[in-house]
């Protein structure tokens, strides 16, 4: 595609997928007896996707922490933003008392409140979100070692685990969660702990380690991880390891967007297999341990551009269908289609158009190029 819409789109991507919402859900918790909240941010690109789209949920505890919240959050935003993590659900859950919440007296107890909680209370208000089948709990210090114990007291709930300086109960969760991931091949769970010196994480530093020996993580083949923070304090670990442990999760997904390589002018360096075997091919790429990541907008478009740059003009309209489907609301996609039917179905190629003059008016009125992009649309009707 050649017209101001692909430069619009590029233009345009990069800052709606850096922007999120929050919605704060106020519920009786059976589990706790009394109510409780819950906030879901949600990507930009969420209010665009069909309910086929289900995003992976990240659930951060401490949620009643801003100093560990608000790092967190800027973490997840920036590293969609420069593609290292999918765009995602991320429910944030604040504590009354995050020590007698998260402070397990056995690792082998059947459960606690805030287990309850994620487990049973939680997923029926995600439900409207439509969300994923891959779940990742992240804690800190008591929430941290919460974590352990929930991956290993509800397994199929969590898929990922990310810990922050642990330290109650690891001497015996850390060896039961590598027991468990010797045998699981899609599930992980990362470690961090911060430097030894006692004005760093130095109250937690022998204890961890001493766990991580215990365990053994090698016997895991890398899906127990620790690493060591020497310049982190306690409370500084979450903002220093928290952005390198999400994004090392989510290598396989930022690694994925391999198809249609293009040399430095854009084109393309080999020609596509036919536009069926490639929509395969693309779809296989989707998978994540064990379940899948949708299709991103951004990597729909990135992908979508590459092809349309070296004129594939058939690939290019199979996978405008496909992100159509999976964005109905994204009215660039729309229009895309809609001129690039234009030569062989015309009438096909103007619905597109009228659609996409129908989303944009609801859903992207507050475009700053709102009223030239209308403009080019109703161009395309005359």
């Amino acid at each position: 595609m050649h017209s101001f819409i692909a430069l619009g789109m590029l233009m345009l991507l990069p800052v709606v997928s850096f922007a999120q919402q929050g919605d704060t859900l106020r519920f009786h918790s059976e589990a706790f007896g009394t109510e409780r909240s819950v906030v879901v941010h949600l990507p930009q690109f969420h209010r665009y996707a069909s309910a086929e789209v289900r995003m992976p949920v990240i659930i951060l505890l401490d949620g009643q922490h801003d100093w560990f919240i608000d790092p967190l959050l800027n973490d997840v935003r920036f590293l969609q933003y420069t593609h290292e993590v999918p765009q995602a659900i991320v429910v944030t859950v604040p504590h009354a008392n995050r020590v007698t919440e998260s402070a397990t007296d056995s690792i082998t107890q059947a459960s606690m409140p805030l287990l309850e909680l994620l487990t049973k209370e939680l997923p029926p208000l995600l439900a409207p979100y439509h969300p994923g089948d891959l779940t990742v709990l992240v804690g800190h210090s008591f929430s941290a070692s919460f974590a352990l114990y929930a991956h290993l007291a509800a397994p199929a709930a969590f898929d990922a685990v990310i810990a922050l300086s642990p330290l109650h109960q690891v001497e015996h969760s850390l060896p039961r969660v590598a027991d468990r991931l010797e045998k699981q091949p899609n599930e992980r769970v990362l470690v961090a702990v911060g430097g030894a010196a006692r004005n760093k994480d130095g109250g937690h530093h022998a204890g961890l380690t001493e766990a991580i020996a215990l365990a053994d993580p090698v016997r895991t083949q890398g899906r127990l991880l620790f690493r060591e923070y020497p310049s982190a304090g306690h409370t500084s670990l979450p903002i220093i390891a928290f952005p390198e442990l999400l994004s090392t999760l989510f290598m396989p997904y930022a690694e994925r967007d391999s198809l249609a390589a293009v040399d430095d002018e854009y084109k393309l360096v080999e020609v596509p297999p036919a536009p069926e075997l490639f929509m395969e091919q693309l779809k296989t790429s989707w998978s994540f341990l064990g379940t899948s990541i949708p299709w991103g907008l951004d990597e729909a478009n990135g992908l979508l551009s590459r092809l349309a740059n070296s004129e594939q003009n058939d690939h290019v309209i199979l996978l405008l269908r496909k992100a159509i489907a999976l964005y109905p609301n994204f009215y660039y996609f729309h229009a895309w289609l809609g001129e690039a039917l234009l030569e062989q179905d015309p009438v096909a190629a103007k619905k597109h158009v009228r659609d996409a003059l129908r989303i944009m008016d609801e859903y992207d009125r507050a475009d700053p190029d709102y009223d030239e992009m209308k403009a080019e649309l109703e161009g395309m009707l005359e």
